[in-house]
């Protein structure tokens, strides 16, 4: 509710201001604009509250699949390197082997996007953003890496936490909602899977979501 609460007010306070009095057509637009970000930020958490509530009740519906994980990279990477440029950060590419496995790749796709979002977010220019595939025994490993701000220590434990935020201030005005990394976990072990975080402040963080391969 805290959450949901704060865009609301921003709205409200913006609404009842613009209407105060005549305004010139610059203010209204600004009032706007301010308005459609935090009607954008309450559905973004609005669609993830409903997707742990149904993760919460078990009625999820899955789709699951072969999926080719090395593909589904190779083609996240167009996108990716775009997001890149409009922020000054290199995007590197790395090995993405045709390695197979069973899994929704809508959700899939959601989840390796969450984690590159991410390290867009916070990785400042001019850094890099970076992601790899590889396999590891009977399980395959996609890493995501940046050049980041990194976490600190005391908060890795905590980070995959619903509404959890390193730095709340920082992620409020980026847009973060604190689900996001809840989300990625869910899904990872959805598909009965792992994610897991290296980071040093200063120096960036390194995501790996681990998947089991699918058998010939």
């Amino acid at each position: 509710s805290h959450e949901l609460r704060t865009p609301l007010a921003v709205i409200e306070a913006e609404s009842s201001l613009v209407l105060q009095k005549e305004r010139p057509p610059s203010d209204y637009r600004q009032s706007l604009e301010t308005i459609s970000q935090e009607a954008t930020q309450m559905s973004s958490l609005i669609e993830q509250l409903l997707t742990l509530a149904r993760a919460d009740s078990g009625k999820e519906q899955w789709n699951f699949t072969e999926v080719n994980l090395g593909k589904l990279i190779s083609n996240l990477s167009g996108d990716v390197e775009i997001l890149c440029q409009e922020k000054g950060l290199a995007c590197q590419l790395g090995e993405t082997p045709d390695l197979v496995v069973k899994g929704d790749e809508a959700r899939l796709r959601g989840l390796f996007m969450n984690l590159l979002d991410n390290a867009i977010r916070y990785t400042p220019p001019p850094g890099t953003v970076s992601v790899s595939l590889s396999r590891e025994g009977q399980m395959v490993m996609v890493t995501i890496e940046d050049t980041g701000v990194g976490i600190p220590a005391e908060d890795i434990p905590f980070i995959f936490d619903r509404f959890y935020r390193v730095d709340k201030a920082r992620s409020r005005a980026e847009g973060g909602t604190g689900l996001g990394l809840a989300i990625c976990k869910h899904i990872a072990e959805a598909h009965e899977g792992k994610i897991e975080v290296r980071s040093q402040v200063g120096a960036g963080s390194t995501f790996s979501v681990w998947l089991p391969l699918q058998s010939p």
